[in-house]
């Protein structure tokens, strides 16, 4: 019998499942002890007393949509807002918020009336003018974005104040900053002299957003008297990156690292600190997302330390994870940054896939101004109106800067991007013809006992869950007809289940109706790990390595890569699932080349060894990633050739994995290959890749509109496979 499969992560795994195969135990090495740090004795406001945790949930290891979350009414005593009167041309000014503003409940129905989009435009125009005018003096006119740095009449700090600034007698360190570099930190430093909190460094990526963040940080210090406390917010991946700069650039900057063992080492001294009424024994404290995505104890605790202490800039690095306003991690963090003195957000994709997932980083950053309460934001900002996308482009000028490479880098190696469309060979595209029979006989048969009589599309009869299921499983196949069951079938899995059986594979408490049962549910790969873990690659019943290439992606691989590696090229290979990064190991295996592998299962403190090692080490040829996890921040400039093994239906991400190689410190070109498998879901998820990249050039970059005449409607998962299914 035929069952739905749904792709889960291996966290999700471990979280979730109690039973599972317990594979021969492999020898693994010690976690290193984090460093410890020095007090200060730095006088620095604290706050007295503190709030509970934004939300009281009680399951322990809730992720962010996997709950309903009821809407936080946000507190308004931030530290600092604008007042701008819409009736008046002057200047705006800065006052201090008397306390928290509600609405009568008779009031509420008229407030969701309210163009809250267009007011928050219409006070953001005033504000652009003022600092334009700034920036560019009377060429203000002449210019659609601070992209146009040349014009740039900024001038509050020079290459000699950051010299100055940085220097220290035990250091070499030369802190040379490019010129759009300087421009960026004249920027965030002209935003905090006009009292604004908050702004967003959206430069592309590779252009260094992490040392003009880390530089204004040193100069709030070096002008202002400013020490911090600093909170800065990152993917686990970039701890070591951040904690890495920030010594280079701020050696005067006492920097702790708060998460895994280090976060156990400090959480009961600091939280007695903050307690007493004491000023941290830091200038930057250094925290992931995650610490504002879980809800055990041990994490509402840390966060009730964080709002104990009043942060002078509280930093998101790839801040695009903020694009859910609904999120815990959007809510919980905003319960900890709200009174801040600003919240600096670095992003190179703050467009990802709609209009309104953009306003929630707004109003993270300015909540005074872009706050809309329960104001159904996708129905105000739709990206199909292109007067809404000229209006949305003139609110970013005050609080974005986003400079393409284009821009201020042309001496930036070129990147060439290819897209190789592949074909699927017998077996392949009869896995795949036998998919598509069996789910339209599905959906027939679920058509035939619903009140639909003329659907147009699947979604109206058949569950969303179930058409994300299947369009899982046609991507499964398109990858790799082995990530589904069809060479094992139910005769063999009974043979195979006995043998793992007897070994204790899912433990010895487990009956033999339960492996079966288990390992049918399993696919080729799955069956394969199993064997060739407990009886070797030589058993009866292992897969050859000949089975390796029954993918058109993988034969494609089979033929590119001997070719770079004869040509002297180094390869990024990008996966989306962990299981596949599986099979590319045993592919890259058989044709013979070395590599290195980082996913989401990498522990922290062996990420940037990785990076590191394959920098450095020629001799390693190729380096496997995954998207979500390889794909963010890291600089792997030793290769210069990316394949995007499979495209994410978010084409940022893709971007960000590109940028991986193309960025600062670059010096040969960098080529991007995309492998799409032909006649398969591939070739729809690549075309709305395209359209998405269409909407962000649009709304971030000058001179570009949506074009009507290359207009491809955007289609959803459920459109697709309607067309699949029932056409």
């Amino acid at each position: 019998m035929k069952r739905d499969f749904e792709e889960i992560s291996d966290d999700e795994w471990e979280k979730h499942s109690s039973f599972k195969p317990r594979f021969p135990k492999k020898e693994s090495s010690s976690l290193p002890l984090i460093e410890s740090f020095s007090y200060q004795s730095k006088k620095i406001e604290i706050s007295e007393g503190s709030s509970d945790d934004l939300l009281e949930i009680t399951n322990d290891s809730l992720e962010d949509d996997d709950a309903d979350v009821a809407e936080v009414r946000p507190q308004t005593n931030r530290a600092r807002r604008f007042v701008v009167d819409e009736d008046s041309d002057e200047d705006f000014v800065v006052e201090e918020d008397t306390g928290p503003i509600f609405l009568d409940d008779d009031d509420e129905e008229e407030v969701e009336e309210v163009d809250v989009v267009g007011k928050a435009l219409q006070k953001c125009s005033k504000i652009s003018a003022v600092l334009k005018k700034e920036l560019y003096g009377s060429s203000m006119s002449a210019c659609d974005r601070y992209s146009e740095v040349e014009t740039s009449s900024v001038r509050i700090v020079t290459q000699d104040d950051i010299n100055a600034a940085c220097a220290t007698e035990e250091s070499d360190f030369q802190p040379i900053l490019k010129p759009y570099q300087l421009v960026g930190v004249n920027f965030l430093l002209l935003l905090h002299k006009k009292n604004i909190a908050g702004a967003i460094l959206a430069d592309e990526m590779g252009l260094g957003k992490t040392i003009q963040a880390i530089t204004y940080l040193t100069m709030l210090k070096y002008l202002d008297n400013d020490p911090g406390p600093h909170l800065i917010v990152c993917p686990a991946s970039l701890l070591e990156n951040w904690e890495r700069e920030l010594k280079k650039w701020c050696p005067s900057f006492t920097v702790l690292q708060y998460h895994g063992a280090g976060r156990a080492m400090y959480s009961k001294e600091l939280n007695s600190l903050a307690k007493a009424g004491l000023p941290p024994p830091f200038n930057v404290l250094l925290v992931c997302y995650s610490l504002f995505e879980r809800h055990s104890a041990q994490q509402k605790d840390d966060r009730k330390v964080l709002k104990r202490w009043h942060w002078s800039c509280v930093l998101m690095d790839e801040a695009h994870a903020l694009k859910d306003k609904s999120s815990y991690r959007w809510k919980n963090l905003m319960g900890v940054a709200q009174n801040a003195k600003e919240r600096l957000m670095l992003t190179g994709t703050p467009l990802q896939n709609d209009l309104h997932e953009l306003w929630s980083l707004l109003e993270f950053m300015m909540p005074d101004l872009f706050a809309t309460g329960d104001v159904d934001l996708k129905k105000l900002l739709n990206s199909e109106d292109k007067e809404l996308i000229a209006r949305i482009k003139s609110i970013l000028g005050p609080f974005i800067l986003r400079r393409m490479k284009s821009d201020v880098m042309q001496q930036l190696v070129p990147k060439i991007q290819q897209v190789r469309h592949v074909s699927m060979e017998r077996m392949q595209e009869d896995a795949y013809k036998e998919a598509i029979e069996e789910y339209r006989a599905s959906s027939l048969a679920r058509l035939e006992k619903s009140s639909a009589s003329t659907p147009k599309s699947i979604t109206e009869f058949i569950p969303r869950r179930q058409i994300s299921n299947y369009f899982v499983e046609l991507r499964k196949i398109a990858n790799h007809p082995l990530l589904v069951r069809r060479i094992y079938n139910d005769e063999d899995v009974v043979y195979h289940a006995r043998k793992l059986y007897s070994k204790g594979a899912f433990g010895f408490e487990c009956t033999l109706e339960r492996v079966i049962e288990e390992l049918k549910s399993y696919n080729d790969f799955s069956i394969h790990q199993l064997l060739e873990s407990y009886f070797g690659s030589e058993s009866k019943g292992a897969l050859e390595d000949n089975h390796v290439f029954l993918s058109a992606k993988c034969q494609a691989l089979a033929d590119l890569l001997p070719s770079l590696k004869r040509d002297g090229h180094r390869v990024l290979i990008f996966s989306q699932w962990t299981s596949m990064l599986d099979i590319l190991e045993w592919t890259l295996d058989v044709i013979g080349v070395t590599y290195r592998r980082l996913d989401g299962s990498t522990q922290v403190t062996e990420r940037q060894n990785i990076v590191d090692a394959f920098n450095n080490d020629t001799s390693i040829f190729a380096c496997l990633l995954s998207t979500r996890a390889g794909g963010q921040g890291l600089n792997l400039t030793g290769a210069d050739t990316v394949v995007i093994h499979d495209m994410d239906f978010n084409p940022q991400m893709d971007r960000q994995a590109e940028d991986r190689c193309h960025r600062i410190g670059q010096t040969k070109p960098v080529t991007v290959i995309r492998l799409v498998t032909k006649g398969t879901v591939d070739e729809n998820i690549y075309e709305i890749a395209k359209r998405k990249l269409v909407l962000d050039a649009a709304v971030l970059e000058s001179d570009i509109e949506v074009d009507d005449e290359t207009d491809m409607p955007e289609k959803t998962m459920g459109e697709i496979l309607s067309a699949l299914l029932l056409g």
